[in-house]
């Protein structure tokens, strides 16, 4: 069975670029709510005085976030 899947996103080059409204909703699904909790585990660490591990909520939200997005991307290219 050949299944086919909506067009969200375009190639270019080495990335992907939102072309449905579809696309831009599941970015800002996952962006908005990466960014806030990237911020808010910052602002927790420096109250707990680690506020030299600025890295660690970073690898902990961004790099999951980016790959579930580039696979979401590609599937829907």
């Amino acid at each position: 069975m050949n299944v086919q899947r909506e067009v969200w996103f375009e190639k270019v080059a080495w990335s992907y670029m939102p072309c449905h409204w579809k696309g831009f909703a599941v970015m800002a699904v996952i962006i908005f709510p990466t960014v806030a909790a990237i911020i808010l585990t910052q602002m927790l660490l420096n109250s707990f005085g680690y506020g030299h591990a600025e890295w660690l909520p970073f690898a902990i939200f961004f790099i999951p976030a980016l790959l579930f997005l580039l696979g979401v991307a590609k599937r829907h290219s």
